[in-house]
């Protein structure tokens, strides 16, 4: 029987309602399904076509077990056939399915297409699988499809993706004529990766060989400039990019707005939203959100609520713009009373909107609010991700809330998104925040690949540990790897040096910044240097130091050198550094308060006086000092001279009898710093109010014998509770960490993990 009977015999024996669905664009999931039974029924499912046709049906409607059942039972399944399948799966990104269904085409002896293949290297780049992206890039040579324009931009997107520029300019070069596809997929490249000089130059390039960019090439090129930190570099292409004559349209205006905000330019972005007007697009949701966004990181927050109460049909991700725009200016409170209301109309609120809040919860100081947030988000039936599990990492740190940061890494490691690298850097710094620095130094040492985020996260750790050596060695080890420094390495490693007091160490340090790997000193660094040369009392010459600066020094600067000189004792010095920052930081209390240290510290109680009546004339007062220890899941907060707290009166009894045992070993109360000229008796009633040791006494009120505590403390720890806290390490065999605005102070058998550094050649600050 040839080939047209049996179409004949087909036609005749299968309803035409049958044909009618598996050709209608419109068809429903269950009409497909309905004619899937029909066909089994007439006993034409061996038919190639129809089988196709139906498969693409169930395809569409993302049914893929039925797609699948389909191909499995087909007896001579076709490229399309699998093509089908793979293009369903690459459309919804479940690139490990296309890929193995593309295993299965081979298996069957098929060839690829051209259709195919730029379907699969979305795939390889999807999952950034290099190794199987090279065996798709040899299949294209052995089917000679090494000419087609739309696969060679595939597989220069694919190395791009896979941090592979130099593999993917070997494909561009091997072409004949290179169109504006290939050139516009290796220039958003090398954007992406912040190659400026090799983006222009192929830029040039492209115009010498009378290739005209085309909208996607400018939009590639500003997005990839954006996404690698060249802000300027995006907004002078997108001005070009008007000047030739393109209109820019929602993408190129989305990016350009996103680089406007990150350099905080607002006349430049009034300019834009202007032009956003002008051509209508301020309907388009993407450039709404992107200008809401804008204003937000310009510290716009007038304009930004404008803008977004403005919008006619709000989406989700309008609202998620605005609520993390009041977060990012401080008006956390705000933003929880729109997303509420957002909540209350029932709006279809995302893993964004959720994840939003729990970042600005984490990043203005309310970690304990956020994992409330996020408990509220899981009960909402909402999956978190890659992004909210950083964000409630950050709060466990800030709170250093250790068991509910160790049930998020489980939680991540549970999804299989622990190894994504945001996760992996947040888990570094949630260990090291929670005392746990050699847990971060696992974390650090199981991934497979390292930004220089993660870098900087393991030296800023140890940093915050006291521990330089570690913190060179991975400087050193980072520079090994081929990853250079940058401006936030040496902070962290400058930092680390001030800490164990590495004087001549941290010097080189700065020094190499500008003579070997030409980083100018930023404000952060020459603050990083004053404290190193305070700590060692090299007073003198850090004053001198800031005296030389090439610009004005900040109250980061000043405050660095006032707080070693309240550790010092160093009165001239610091009245010095005091009068900068009283006229930088009027309001600030604890820049009088540090004053009102030295002051104690010499006995010079007129001068105490003098300045607690000035902050009194400004209205200023203390800064009430609190410290947070995570008990059985909860995290108690204890402010100082606080009683409020239902086990107060047990935390007092405990206390005083620790007190007793201390006397007993010749411990004699350290009252010079109490800031008031009252009797010695009433001096050591203030000196047990003192937050850190509440919150440690609460500890081992309700814990097992021996189990470690951790507490976080908002100002430094005074040198009395350094002494006592010591003793109770001993007395009650506890491994205590403590973590204050400095470092982390880590208390085993009745000695300090700072070796005392900052209190060897003086009592240091006290508190009320």
């Amino acid at each position: 029987m040839n080939l047209t009977k049996q179409a004949l015999l087909l036609f005749e024996n299968t309803p035409r309602s049958i044909f009618h669905t598996l050709n209608s664009l419109k068809s429903s999931l269950s009409q497909t399904q309905q004619a899937h039974a029909q066909i089994l029924k007439t006993g034409v499912s061996n038919d190639t076509g129809l089988a196709t046709k139906l498969l693409s049906q169930y395809a569409n409607h993302q049914d893929f077990d039925g797609a699948n059942q389909i191909l499995s039972s087909s007896l001579e399944p076709t490229t399309f056939s699998y093509s089908t399948l793979i293009y369903a799966y690459s459309k919804q990104n479940l690139f490990t399915q296309s890929l193995r269904v593309f295993a299965q085409m081979l298996s069957h002896g098929l060839p690829p297409n051209t259709y195919l293949l730029p379907n699969i290297l979305k795939a390889c780049t999807g999952l950034l699988s290099l190794e199987t992206g090279k065996q798709v890039h040899a299949m294209v040579f052995a089917h000679g499809f090494y000419l087609d324009s739309f696969v060679q931009s595939s597989l220069i997107h694919m190395y791009v993706r896979c941090q592979k520029i130099g593999d993917a300019h070997k494909v561009f070069d091997r072409l004949a004529q290179p169109d504006v596809k290939t050139f516009s997929a290796l220039l958003a490249g090398y954007a992406r990766q912040g190659c400026l000089d090799a983006a222009k130059k192929l830029f040039n390039e492209m115009g010498r060989l009378r290739v005209e960019p085309d909208v996607f090439t400018w939009n590639g090129v500003i997005a990839g400039f954006n996404h690698s930190g060249h802000h300027e570099e995006a907004v002078l292409f997108f001005q070009r990019m008007h000047f030739k004559g393109f209109t820019p349209e929602e993408h190129s205006v989305s990016s350009v707005l996103s680089a406007v905000g990150d350099l905080e330019n607002p006349k430049l972005g009034i300019q834009i939203h202007g032009f956003v007007i002008k051509e209508g697009l301020l309907e388009n949701k993407c450039v709404s959100t992107s200008i809401i966004d804008m204003y937000g990181k310009c510290v716009c927050t007038w304009n930004m609520s404008k803008v977004f109460h403005e919008i006619e049909n709000l989406d989700v991700g309008a609202c998620n713009a605005f609520v993390t725009g009041l977060c990012r200016n401080g008006l956390v409170d705000n933003a929880l009373e729109v997303f509420r209301q957002f909540q209350s109309q029932g709006a279809e609120l995302d893993v964004v909107s959720w994840t939003s809040m729990i970042a600005g919860f984490s990043q203005n100081g309310k970690g304990i609010e956020a994992l409330e947030l996020f408990r509220e988000m899981q009960t909402a039936g909402m999956q978190p991700d890659n992004v909210t599990i950083p964000c409630l990492l950050s709060a466990c740190g800030s709170i250093a809330a250790l068991m509910l940061g160790k049930a998020a890494h489980c939680f991540s490691i549970r999804r299989g998104i622990s190894d994504a690298i945001s996760v992996s850097r947040a888990l570094i710094d949630m260990y090291a925040k929670c005392g746990r620095i050699q847990m971060s130094r696992l974390c650090f040492d199981m991934m497979s690949s390292k930004n220089l985020v993660c870098w900087n996260a393991m030296m800023g750790g140890y940093a915050r540990h006291g521990k330089a050596k570690g913190a060179i060695e991975i400087f050193h080890l980072m520079q090994r790897s081929g990853q250079k420094p940058c401006s936030i390495s040496f902070t962290c490693v400058l930092s680390a040096c001030s800490q164990a007091g590495l004087a001549d160490e941290g010097c080189k340090f700065f020094d190499s910044m500008f003579k070997e790997h030409g980083i100018e000193a930023r404000m952060e660094h020459y603050g990083c240097m004053a404290t190193l040369l305070g700590h060692v009392g090299r007073l003198e010459e850090a004053y001198d130091m800031i005296e030389r600066m090439p610009f004005e020094p900040n109250a980061c600067v000043w405050g660095a050198l006032l707080s070693s000189c309240s550790v010092h004792g160093n009165v001239s010095i610091g009245e010095a550094a005091a009068k900068h920052l009283f006229e930088l930081e009027p309001t600030n209390s604890g820049n009088y308060i540090l004053l009102s240290y030295i002051y104690a510290s010499k006995g010079m109680w007129t001068e105490v006086d003098a300045v607690r009546n000035m902050m009194k004339t400004l209205g200023l007062r203390k800064s009430s000092c609190c410290s947070w220890i995570e008990v059985k899941n909860k995290v108690h907060m204890l402010p100082a001279g606080d009683e409020s707290h239902p086990q107060m009166a047990q935390i007092m009894e405990k206390l005083n009898k620790l007190n007793m045992e201390m006397k007993k070993s010749s411990y004699i109360p350290h009252t010079d710093f109490v800031l008031w000229d009252v009797e010695e008796q009433d001096k050591e009633l203030m000196l047990c109010g003192h937050s850190e040791k509440l919150a440690v006494v609460l500890g081992l009120l309700n814990t097992p014998a021996g189990a470690p505590l951790q507490v976080i403390k908002n100002p430094r720890i005074c040198f009395d509770c350094h002494v006592v806290i010591k003793f109770i390490s001993s007395f009650e065999r506890r491994d205590i960490f403590v973590r204050d605005t400095n470092r982390f102070h880590h208390f085993k058998d009745g000695v300090c993990s700072c070796g005392d550094y900052c209190w060897k050649n003086v009592v240091a600050d006290s508190q009320i």
